[in-house]
């Protein structure tokens, strides 16, 4: 499969956060703020994300495939 990714800005309230690309196990799916790697979330929804905590204002958040 070929590289994907989603990137937001957080704004210290939202939690949940959408992807748009295709993986086959949900183990694929990664994240990181602020460039560093986290495993602080779960998958409420097939192509969602929830953080633990909502990532502060001005947080570069990556949602990936790896």
């Amino acid at each position: 499969m070929a590289v994907a990714q989603d990137s937001y800005t957080g704004n210290g309230s939202t939690t949940v956060y959408q992807y748009t690309f295709p993986y086959l196990k949900q183990s694929e799916i990664k994240a990181s703020l602020d460039g560093t790697a986290t495993t602080a979330f779960t998958h409420p929804t097939a192509t969602s994300i929830q953080f633990n905590t909502a990532p502060g204002s001005g947080v570069k958040i990556k949602i990936y495939r790896e």
